[in-house]
Order: C-alpha cells, then structure tokens, then sequence
C-alpha cells in the first residue's frame, strides 16, 4: 500500500511539473514575429519589398505605404504615363539608371529597384518624415533637392547647379 502511495506522490508531481511546462510555453513569443501580409500583397513581394528598402536605406514602412497608395500591391498596374507597383514614370526610372522599355517597369523587381531608388530622394528631402517622403515621390523633389544642393545626393544629376550650390 505504501509502495502504491509512493507512486501516486510521484505521478503527481510530474503531472504538475508538465502542467506547469506547457503553461510556461503557451505564454512564449514565437521566435520571430508573424506579420500579417496587407491585401494584395504575397509573401514573395513581401521579400523583394523588405530586401530593395533596407539595400536604399529607406524605411520598409515607407515603401509599403507608397505601394499601397500608389497600386495596392498590383505589379502590372498602370494609370496613364506610370507603370507598376510603385506608379513611377519611365523618364523618372531611366533618371534612376533604368535602360529597358516602359512595359519592363511592369515587372515587380525591375519597379522596385528604381522606384525605391527614387523613393530614397524623397526620404532625404523629407528629412526622414514618412508622410512628407511620400508627398515628394508623389509630387516629385527635383526643386527642393536642387535648393537644397542635393541633386547628387539624390540620385537626379551627377553635379550640382551651380546657381544654387556656388
């Protein structure tokens, strides 16, 4: 009988010690963070959105907010003159380094590579405030940048105006 007694102690401290165990692991955090993709948005595009903002230094959230407004994650979107994910204009893109057709920007990799370099000048301009960031890239930086002495930082010229920059 007290062998039987023994035992039951026994059990009982080990279902208490794994109730305790799987208590303390519901209330863990996963490993890394689950974000929720936005409408539209795949996890591929999700990649190549978070890999071409930080390789610009420019805020992920930006990015996501100017492709949101801009196409609503549609990579073959297209309103008039502008193309793509991002909505920017062939001349801007080829300002950007882009040499290929227009229907090329359609592409989702190929419009964010010169959208977000684009992006990057409005980032500047706007001296790190993501809403003014977005109204330059929407509205376009070139005289700012330029009264600013930033058209080479920016990306737009490889000199500066001299007029404005002495």
């Amino acid at each position: 009988m007290n062998l039987v007694i023994n035992e039951m102690r026994i059990l009982m401290r080990y279902t208490v010690i794994l109730a305790a165990l799987f208590i303390t692991a519901c209330g863990k955090e996963p490993a890394e963070p689950i974000t929720r993709l936005y409408p539209g948005e795949t996890p591929e595009l999700r990649m190549m959105i978070d890999e071409t903002a930080d390789a610009n230094g420019v805020p992920r959230s930006l990015v996501h907010r100017v492709i949101q407004r801009e196409s609503d994650y549609r990579p073959n979107a297209r309103n008039g003159p502008y193309y793509g994910l991002m909505q920017i204009l062939p001349a801007t893109a080829r300002q950007m380094g882009f040499r290929g057709q227009p229907s090329d920007l359609l592409d989702a990799q190929t419009n964010l590579t010169y959208a977000v370099k684009y992006l990057r000048g409005a980032w500047m301009v706007s001296d790190g405030n993501e809403p003014e960031a977005v109204m330059w890239y929407a509205r376009g930086y070139y005289y700012e940048a330029r009264n600013r002495c930033m058209l080479v930082d920016t990306g737009l010229r490889d000199t500066e105006v001299r007029k404005y920059c002495g």
